[in-house]
């Protein structure tokens, strides 16, 4: 069974930085650079979850 501790702290991360930016506590600048992280953040959690999805089926 797969632990899924980084994945909940990645998902931690990400809220934190959304509300943050709905909140406007961010200038311009950091709110493109938050914009572009949390874009990273997502495209990994996304990989990784098709990644076990498709080992799941591979294992079936």
């Amino acid at each position: 069974m797969k632990d899924f501790h980084m994945e909940s702290v990645r998902l931690q991360r990400i809220d934190l930085i959304t509300r943050t930016l709905v909140n406007d506590l961010f200038n311009e600048e950091d709110k493109d650079v938050a914009i572009v992280w949390l874009a990273e953040m997502f495209t990994g959690l996304v990989t990784e979850m098709k990644e076990q999805k498709r080992e799941e089926k591979s294992l079936q």
